[in-house]
């Protein structure tokens, strides 16, 4: 045998499929592989030819899978180690593809680097394998796609001890059908994530399970993170049918369903990230999609969903089927097991007192105990020679681990290990090896200059083995994560510390990762997030006005085009935005220039109010509005200002609205558009004020400068149509309404349809058909006008539909579907503080409660009507099946009186005097009911 060979490839023959893969993708990189399938001679002596054969290879692979070390596997890596040590040639295991865990290799294969597979063949670890045939790295691959987030919680290394009653809750929540959400609510390092990794590997027929976390990312309101990984890799896990949806409600309900169709058991670890952290938030989630499976979860799920966080989930706060659980720190005599187990000793007074010291966290004892045993011989009473936090940082319970981590710093000062954990905080999220790599190449000072590869691989075995500050994410030692606070802690560090080098890493990893889209402009989210992390990362590195233009205005936003507005994805939209800004939502980046600021403050107020976080969306326009000011643009004041006053109005600030609103009306626009418009949103201000005869003056005048300026349009249209629309019909002027909103109807869906005026258009005729008693009618116009409000995606806009098609259901004597529009109104107008939308609600919930009283039920219609719209709306969804909401334990204890009370409270509050003649009627028949 004469050939020579790059590898020799050692395997189970079982692994034969895998095997033959590997070797075709090195013959496509053009390197040869020594196969015995291809290789071996019929009638000649088998030892004979694999001598030969290892004589004749550069190099040999020793492939272990599922199926462990075959017999001749054995025999051959025993002669594989004869020919390594006589003739130097490297040998390389190699775990292959498989879910399995990493099995006992053969001594002499244990001492040596591997290379791990069981996730995947890929074509990084194609290069890694090469790496290790010819001794020549490859160059890091710019078009390999950053992988989202595996379906696993993280690795915790160590011993799990205590939580008895933790676990006897999750065992009795996995076995109690009425139970659909139980949430975990503790700081970080309490052990959350290692209570959740010990009970689902040790409980048995859970069955299908999605698990995914978000823990890496922290929680801050300087943060806005996205949940579309989640959503992504769950629609792949389930085989979803469907990825595009209309809403994200729509989104987060399907997701719901899939979850029941499948009986599959839901683990959302740190979902903190996605919440609001200020107090006056009280945890609301900041995601609708989110927001929207969790309710639907929490009204009817056929198995569990568990979640830990920081804070607890408001919107599960009156759940019936919600249970919450406060998690403390460990039992005293628990930290003191877990010192022990990492090889901690002395007596059992100095263990607790140490215990105590560092506030029973799991996080810090665990640092502590690792610390003690390999600086210290694992003598506890050296816990005293651990100097004081130099810079106290966060919450108590944080601060002891932070502690431990500046000794770290000591003792790991100028050498590849504090290397490494600083890189690690550059990154919010688990990090693979090859982007790694770049920072490694790029030979930052302070940070990665003369380190050898050599003293890399020893750094990470250092971490990882003995100081457990690092470990593999999803079992691939080619992913790098470590827990958040360590994250925080070093990145903080390096920050301070070294600022030329934090700001030089970013700018690498900004090179990196807006050089990965094959496009300038790709089209899906999943292809745009490199240009996300482009952003987050150019930010980082001072080149906001740079990471502005050149990547989020050109390659993401598409100019004016706001092209992730228009996919839905608004959240993602407002993840991005967030880099741009000093304080959210207020102070954009100094270095941006003054137009950029607007824009990035005036578009983060519309993805807010899309969102329905409309009183957060006031700060960034008002900000806008000021720079707007400042390079005295005429058109962008007005169009800034218009912005303004319907969030005031939805909000509940009708005094504010409307002198904001004046000032629009009586300052000179030279452009006609926005002159039309402010004298249409004043008209609007002065209806919700109660001031009616002046509204419509208004709204006449609006009209007529419309008329003057195009006389093709007979009416207004748009918001301006169905702002007079809805004066009119509260006026009675059935006719003119009919005629307006067809007009606007058909307005809105010539050329680019667009879904709210739409939405809106078919609002009003449904309003028109109920006030006719035309209920069948009436019902088929809501319910298309409530599609197109939730495709447009404005939260301040749906309450509308949702409130009318209640009063829909209730004449018809449909309360609990009734109650289940209302329940969503309260929903959204709550965790958005929107004032004008909460006092409708409340005031339509008291006509539902009164009418409920009446036996049989006054309704306004013949018995065919209501036959005929029952029969309408009979294929409805049973309330509390798949839908957001179901009706909350609060809203149902109160009674009409209750409901009355708020909304004029309400009223007084806000000044929307629009509704004092229905608050009126109301209080009169509550005062007529017999007491």
């Amino acid at each position: 045998m004469d050939q020579q060979f790059d590898i020799f490839l050692s395997h189970n023959s079982a692994d034969k499929p895998a095997i033959r893969e590997i070797r075709q993708l090195l013959e496509e990189k053009g390197l040869s592989a020594w196969l015995d399938e291809e290789e071996l001679q019929p009638g000649i002596s088998w030892m004979t030819l694999l001598e030969a054969a290892l004589c004749n290879c550069k190099s040999a692979g020793a492939f272990v899978g599922s199926n462990g070390v075959g017999s001749w596997e054995r025999k051959e890596i025993e002669a594989l180690l004869i020919e390594a040590v006589d003739n130097g040639i490297p040998v390389i295991p190699v775990l292959l593809p498989g879910d399995y865990e990493q099995p006992k290799l053969p001594p002499f294969l244990r001492t040596l680097t591997y290379i791990d597979m069981r996730s995947g063949i890929t074509p990084e670890l194609i290069d890694r394998l090469i790496w290790g045939i010819t001794g020549k790295k490859p160059g890091p691959s710019r078009k390999i796609q950053p992988s989202i987030h595996p379906d696993r919680l993280p690795t915790v290394k160590g011993e799990f001890f205590g939580r008895k009653d933790e676990l006897a809750l999750l065992d009795k929540a996995w076995k109690n059908q009425h139970t659909h959400i139980l949430q975990f609510i503790a700081p970080g390092g309490t052990g959350k994530t290692k209570l959740l990794r010990h009970w689902l590997d040790n409980t048995e027929d859970i069955g299908t399970r999605l698990t995914w976390s978000f823990y890496s990312q922290g929680i801050s309101d300087n943060k806005q993170v996205s949940a579309t990984p989640f959503f992504i890799y769950a629609f792949s896990k389930l085989s979803a049918a469907r990825t595009e949806f209309i809403t994200e409600e729509e989104k987060g309900e399907y997701l719901a369903d899939l979850l029941r169709k499948h009986s599959c058991t839901l683990v959302l670890d740190g979902l903190e990230p996605l919440q609001h952290a200020k107090s006056e938030m009280r945890g609301e989630l900041k995601d609708r999609a989110m927001r929207a499976l969790l309710k639907s979860l929490a009204t009817d799920n056929n198995t569990l969903c568990i979640i830990t966080t920081r804070i607890a989930v408001h919107e599960l706060s009156d759940r019936a089927h919600v249970t919450s659980r406060s998690l403390q720190n460990l039992a005293l005599e628990d930290g003191v097991k877990l010192l022990i187990s990492l090889g901690v000793k002395g007596t059992e007074i100095a263990l607790m007192r140490a215990v105590k010291a560092y506030g029973c966290n799991a996080l810090a004892l665990s640092l502590l105990g690792n610390a003690l045993r390999i600086r210290h011989e694992g003598d506890v009473r050296q816990r005293d020679n651990i100097r004081i936090l130099t810079k106290a940082a966060g919450n108590k319970d944080n601060r002891h681990a932070f502690k431990v981590m500046q000794a770290y710093e000591d003792w790991f000062a100028g050498a590849p290990e504090l290397a490494l954990l600083y890189l690690l905080g550059l990154f919010d999220q688990p990090i693979g090896k090859d982007v790694m790599q770049v920072l490694w190449d790029a030979n930052i000072p302070n940070l990665t200059t003369d380190i050898s590869e050599d003293d890399w691989l020893e750094a990470i075995d250092t971490l990882r083995n003995d100081h457990s500050l690092l470990f593999e994410h999803e079992g691939n030692a080619e992913q790098f994560d470590c827990h958040p606070l360590i994250r925080e802690y070093f990145g903080k560090q390096l920050r301070e510390t070294w600022p030329d080098a934090w700001q030089r890493a970013h700018a690498e990893l900004y090179n990196y990762y807006r050089s990965l889209p094959d496009e300038e402009q790709p089209e899906t989210l999943e292809d745009m997030y490199p240009l996300f992390r482009a952003v987050e990362h150019g930010c980082l590195a001072g080149l906001y006005q740079q990471a502005f233009t050149e990547i989020y205005w050109k390659r993401i936003s598409r100019e004016k085009t706001y092209y992730l507005a228009k996919k839905g994805a608004c959240g993602d939209d407002l993840s991005n935005l967030i880099h741009f800004f000093q304080k959210p939502w207020e102070i954009p980046a100094e270095e941006l220039d003054i137009w950029s600021q607007a824009s990035v403050l005036r578009t983060a107020g519309h993805r807010l109010r899309a969102l329905g976080r409309i009183r957060e969306a006031i700060k960034p326009f008002t900000a806008a509005l000021k720079r707007y000011e400042q390079l005295n643009d005429p058109k962008q004041i007005a169009i800034t200002a218009s912005n303004l006053i319907e969030p005031y109005l939805t909000l509940g600030n009708v005094k504010t609205a409307l002198r904001n609103a004046e000032k629009g009306v009586n300052h000179p626009d030279p452009k006609f558009v926005r002159r039309l418009e402010n004298v249409s949103i004043f008209a609007r201000t002065l209806h919700q004020a109660g001031r009616t005869k002046e509204a419509r003056e208004h709204f006449i005048e609006a009209e007529k400068l419309q008329h003057d300026y195009d006389s093709q349009y007979r009416f207004l249209h748009s918001l301006s149509g169905f702002r007079y629309s809805e004066l009119l019909l509260e006026e009675n002027q059935f006719g003119e309404v009919l005629e307006r909103a067809h007009y606007a109807l058909e307005i809105a869906e010539a050329t680019t349809p667009n879904p709210l005026y739409i939405g809106l258009a078919r609002l009003i005729l449904g309003r028109l058909s109920l006030l006719q008693a035309q209920l069948g009618e009436a019902n088929k116009w809501l319910e298309s006008a409530l599609i197109s409000l939730r495709e447009a995606g404005n939260q301040d806009h749906l309450p509308r539909g949702l409130l009318t098609r209640s009063t829909l259901y209730r004449h018809i004597n449909q309360t609990d579907l009734a109650r289940q529009d209302l329940q969503e109104v309260f929903d959204i107008a709550n965790g958005s503080g929107m004032r004008l939308h909460l006092t409708d609600g409340h005031l339509e919930m008291a006509r539902l409660l009164l009418a409920e009283e009446e036996t049989p039920p006054n309704l306004p219609l013949s018995g065919e009507e209501q036959d005929a719209s029952a029969t309408a709306v009979q294929e409805r969804p049973s309330p509390d099946k798949g839908r957001p909401g179901g009706v909350s334990s609060a809203q149902a204890e109160l009674s009409a009186a209750n409901h009355v009370q708020a909304a004029a409270k309400l009223i007084q509050e806000t000044g929307y005097h629009r509704r004092d003649q229905e608050l009126a009627e109301l209080q009169q028949a509550i005062s007529s009911i017999p007491q």
